[in-house]
């Protein structure tokens, strides 16, 4: 029949319903948001008994069959759901999915969903047997554009106003989990509905407060202190401070380092504060840094600061402490290069 893009499914529900869907994919909330828009396509069509099934090893097909051939003059027309919950079909399921494509009429629209790849679960009879008659929805994760565009979308849908850097941040902090990406928007919109929201005050809004913030961290960091620093660090994530907040605001304190140290040779250093919006009583904390971190210096901790979003990224970061104790350290005073992040994450 059609196969559609999750994105395309709405237009297609005002059109009418198909007798079935298939929906199939790894990305679980536009998985749900499409069995979702089904949902309340067939109750605005007048499907208005929903019963949903899940299929696992002990699954009780006759159940199903029963409501599959349950006709009647006097019975609503019903919106049967079917999730496949198994990796891997359990014995026997095939052959009870290959029935329904005999069963399917008027009075019912039946979705079938589940986590396999659509690409793995078109390959199968039963699937191929159903599908003259349905509506595939291929569910695939997005590539960082995607997710990027997606994330624009959801927050003019909520009223969410992010600039371009708060919503990097956005990106980076939920590292492609839709869902996660979902929730923060949903709080933003409830707590900043009328605020343009930049990457300073989005780190603020996630960071734990309870003890440390990410910007006492800052302070710790400029100094030089790399003890004070390295135990505000380890605070942070015993409050589950996500890494890459803290890798965010590294990268930012960075690159304002990098203008002043650029400035300061060309004499011009207090032009920068003003430029940068530092103010004049945090200024000696940034005067301190640029005096013991060299421009050099500071671009490698920009290399490694980059191998540690790679990492991240490629969900290759298995001890975020010591990625993180690592780059505090590079930035408290200069040390021989005997480890590098970019030897693990290149």
């Amino acid at each position: 029949m059609q196969k559609l893009y999750a994105n395309q499914l709405a237009a297609q529900l005002t059109q009418g319903l198909a007798a079935c869907y298939l929906i199939f994919g790894e990305e679980p909330l536009q998985k749900f948001e499409a069995v979702e828009e089904i949902r309340l396509a067939a109750k605005q069509q007048g499907f208005l008994e929903r019963i949903s099934f899940s299929a696992d090893a002990q699954f009780d097909w006759q159940a199903l069959q029963n409501e599959l051939s349950a006709m009647s003059l006097f019975a609503e027309r019903r919106l049967i759901e079917l999730e496949l919950v198994p990796a891997k079909a359990p014995a026997g399921m095939n052959e009870q999915l290959k029935l329904l494509a005999n069963q399917l009429h008027n009075d019912i629209v039946l979705v079938i969903h589940g986590s396999r790849s659509h690409s793995e679960v078109s390959k199968l009879a039963w699937f191929k047997q159903l599908q003259s008659q349905a509506v595939q929805v291929p569910i695939y994760p997005l590539d960082e554009r995607q997710q990027r565009q997606w994330l624009q979308q959801r927050a003019q849908v909520l009223k969410v106003q992010l600039t371009s850097d708060a919503l990097q941040l956005l990106q980076q902090h939920c590292a492609g989990n839709l869902l996660a990406a979902k929730q923060e928007l949903e709080k933003l919109a409830l707590t900043h509905p009328t605020v343009r929201v930049d990457a300073e005050l989005f780190s603020r809004f996630l960071a734990d407060h309870s003890s440390y913030n990410v910007f006492q961290l800052i302070d710790a960091v400029l100094t030089g202190n790399s003890a004070e620093a390295l135990h505000r660090l380890k605070r942070l994530l015993e409050q589950d401070t996500e890494p890459v907040i803290i890798a965010w605001q590294l990268q930012k304190e960075l690159l304002q380092l990098r203008q002043l140290s650029l400035a300061s040779l060309q004499g011009e250093v207090n032009e920068q504060f003003k430029q940068l919006a530092i103010w004049p009583k945090r200024q000696p904390l940034y005067q301190q840094a640029i005096k013991r971190l060299s421009l050099r210096w500071l671009d490698y901790i920009l290399q490694e600061l980059a191998a540690f979003d790679r990492g991240y990224k490629a969900g290759q970061l298995s001890d975020p402490l010591l990625a993180l104790a690592h780059l505090v350290t590079l930035f408290c005073h200069p040390l021989a290069r005997t480890f590098s992040l970019q030897q693990v994450y290149d």
